[in-house]
């Protein structure tokens, strides 16, 4: 029967599961005596633990208890303990390394028998240990009331590069506890080998384990199980004969003469802390008999421990972002340029997605009437349908310079599970752009795996959709059908798009909106523009919004568009296409607010932005959390070539993660846009507790000199300010 569980680089939890599943041999030839009642065995199973909460990458659940109806089997109602291995890293290179527990008969090397452990290389690769491939034996003895002596030790420590390893690895250190302390000291190395990282699980390569009947033979004298693992070199989700690259052999016990009543062997499972044992920490199986005849493995029982590590992850799962740093991109031209913004994540599943999220400041065509460019996130170094073109122009010829808040929102098809990478390519016609302006170097690139564990449903339909309308008008396609679980769940709603309004107007305005069923929510942004003349100002944007109180049943969202200043307003310019997405979540993790609040004009310092504020409770110490705010923000009213800025504050300090606007004409006029902006800032390593996370505002600018003022919420349905614990 093959038993294996899918884990990513993970070939050195393979091996040493092994050693778990052998650390107590049950079934040792006890001291003559009476007949009495045979032990009970201690029994071990494996079950695949699939990519998910209790393992990210996917791995193995250990089970263990007692074969309390002796079937050789350990049945569903026997399981006592579970523990789960999860993915890490590790592969073995070069030979395979065997290793043999057989029963030691009572004699010399010990009085009341034990269990001799041979390991060494197979060296002439045909599986089978012979003697001459034997490089270390080691004899675990039993006392004279079967409780076992020494325990032999196995511990793993990191192996950087180098003579050993050439990509890194592990160095797998075994020994007999000869001072008894349950720790593997350097003095009682007698053996080392090395698990080194190979090119292959380097990318991503999934490794296997296979549980194979041993027939009686050189092996095991009297049978018993070989325990295969290697890497899927091929994917087919199937440990091959030709991938497998380590053997370990639990063996059947000698059959004992009449003794005494046999007592239970036992294991247990405990987590390890990251230290000297598992640099990134692990499980401890310990192993013992059951004196005091309570089927639980006390302190006092343990006989044998071994440990089984996890290794470092390679590479980010279930989410990553690019790090905090400079940004700005210099002046880009009308080539194709990447702009330093790059993001890495392996992905677990073949049925899931990546949600890409881009919080930045972009401008266009600077000292150019006309000028346009685009933004674009590439995969692997390919086009994947996240590109958005922005575009600035005026009916009076005035050249201008306009750094604006940017954002966007991606979905990918379904892909492969693996390694993919991300990052931001952009390009200019009419002039030159520039990425990253007056974000303090936040600007962000956030990838994320949704994989289905909460439900969600999205469109990417819809042709550019143009109208001069004051009411509203269904946009092309942009509409979703969804089935909502529980009536005590949120919708979030996220819509990535671009919009203008009141064209050739000084002083233009619209409105996009999400409705639900046809009704209108309160899940719509305005825009407005007035620039001295008439405009033509296209801006992707981002809109997200919490539905709360919305029923358990099958709902439609679709998105509608008003000119409310009767010029054209026009949603969908220039992109690989729109996006609505509609995720169900839970409230667990994530505190908002979505009150509508217009600011009133804010000047001066550094100050609060009212009511936006809240409190949220961080579950565990260590945890990241992504802050979303979306709202419409306007900067120095009545100033031209000014900035304004807005930043996230937590605990009433300052985090760095900022965004501004800043519009300059040529013809010295005061500049007057509210546009939506969509922050999104990573906050990692918060104490457990309460934190308040808030939103500020300053018209000063780098010279120290302040100007107009700014403006949040206008024509805005929800200010949105979310916290959302990343796991």
């Amino acid at each position: 029967m093959y038993q294996h569980g899918i884990w990513h680089r993970s070939a050195v939890a393979g091996l040493f599961l092994a050693f778990a599943a052998c650390s107590s041999p049950s079934d040792v030839r006890g001291v003559d005596g009476q007949n009495g009642t045979n032990g009970k065995n201690a029994t071990v199973r494996l079950v695949p633990e699939p990519p998910g909460a209790r393992c990210p990458q996917g791995g193995t659940a250990i089970q263990t208890g007692l074969d309390d109806n002796e079937d050789g089997s350990l049945n569903d109602d026997e399981v006592e303990q579970t523990s789960y291995v999860c993915s890490g890293g590790g592969n073995q290179n070069g030979s395979m390394s065997l290793v043999r527990l057989i029963p030691e008969a009572a004699g010399a090397k010990c009085a009341s028998g034990g269990t001799v452990v041979l390991s060494g290389l197979d060296t002439n690769a045909d599986g089978i240990q012979s003697d001459t491939e034997v490089s270390s034996t080691q004899y675990i003895c039993n006392s004279d009331d079967g409780k076992s002596g020494s325990a032999y030790l196995v511990k793993l420590l990191p192996e950087p590069s180098g003579m050993n390893c050439s990509r890194s690895g592990t160095a797998v250190l075994g020994g007999i506890d000869v001072n008894a302390n349950a720790q593997l000291e350097s003095t009682e190395v007698t053996t080392t080998q090395y698990v080194c990282n190979s090119l292959a699980e380097m990318t991503g390569a999934s490794s296997l384990i296979r549980l194979d009947v041993e027939p009686p033979g050189a092996n095991c004298s009297l049978g018993g199980t070989a325990v295969k693992s290697g890497l899927d070199s091929n994917a087919n989700g199937t440990l091959d004969t030709s991938e497998v690259t380590n053997t370990t052999f639990v063996c059947n016990g000698l059959p004992g003469a009449d003794g005494q009543n046999g007592k239970n062997s036992l294991v247990r499972l405990d987590p390890v802390a990251s230290g000297p044992n598992c640099a990134y920490g692990g499980t401890a199986v310990k192993s013992g008999l059951d004196l005091n005849g309570d089927k639980t493995l006390s302190d006092s029982e343990v006989t044998t421990t071994q440990f089984v590590c996890s290794a470092a992850e390679l590479f980010r799962t279930k989410w990553a972002s690019n790090p905090r740093e400079s940004y700005g991109s210099g002046e880009i031209t009308n080539l194709w340029v990447p702009v330093s913004r790059r993001v890495s994540i392996y992905k677990t599943s073949d049925q899931s997605r990546i949600k890409l999220t881009v919080s930045d400041n972009f401008r266009v065509g600077v000292n150019y009437n006309g000028g346009s460019g685009w933004y674009s996130v590439r995969m692997n170094g390919s086009w994947v349908g996240c590109d958005a073109r922005q575009h600035n122009s005026n009916t009076s010829g005035w050249n201008q310079n306009h750094h604006l808040p940017f954002a966007n929102v991606c979905l990918t098809d379904q892909l492969p599970k693996g390694l993919y990478e991300f990052d931001v390519w952009s390009f200019a016609s009419g002039g030159t752009s520039y990425v990253g302006a007056g974000t303090a170097g936040s600007s962000l690139l956030l990838a994320e795996e949704i994989d289905g564990t909460q439900p969600y449903a999205f469109s990417k339909a819809g042709s550019p959709t143009t109208t001069t309308s004051t009411a509203y008008v269904k946009a092309s396609g942009r509409e979703v059908t969804f089935t909502k679980q529980s009536a005590s769940t949120l919708l979030k709603v996220t819509l990535a798009d671009t919009l203008r309004v009141g064209y050739n107007q000084n002083g233009g305005w619209g409105t996009v909106m999400v409705r639900l069923d046809g009704i209108n929510t309160s899940c719509y942004t305005g825009k407005y523009d007035a620039q001295g003349t008439g405009g033509d100002l296209h801006n992707p944007f981002v809109m997200t919004c919490i539905l709360p109180n919305v029923s358990a049943a099958q709902h439609r969202l679709d998105v509608a568009l008003s000119a409310n200043s009767a010029g054209e307003a026009y949603l969908g310019w220039e992109r690989s296409n729109p996006l609505l997405l509609v995720e169900e979540v839970s409230n667990t993790g994530r505190t908002y607010s979505n009150m509508s609040f217009g600011s009133g004009e804010i000047s001066g310092g550094w100050a609060g932005v009212g009511a936006r504020q809240i409190i949220h409770n961080v579950s565990t110490g260590g945890k990241s959390v992504k802050v979303t705010y979306s709202d419409t923000f306007r900067a120095v009213a009545g100033c031209n070539g000014r900035w304004g800025f807005f930043q996230l504050y937590v605990d009433y300090q300052p985090t760095g993660c900022t965004n501004s606007q800043h519009a300059w004409v040529s013809g010295n006029v005061g500049q007057d846009h509210h546009h939506p902006a969509n922050l999104t800032c990573i906050i990692p390593n918060l104490t457990p507790g309460n934190h308040v996370f808030s939103i500020w505002s300053t018209t000063v600018g780098s010279d120290g000199v302040t100007c107009g003022s700014n403006h949040f919420g206008w024509n805005r349905g929800q200010n949105l300010l979310m916290v959302e614990e990343l796991p």
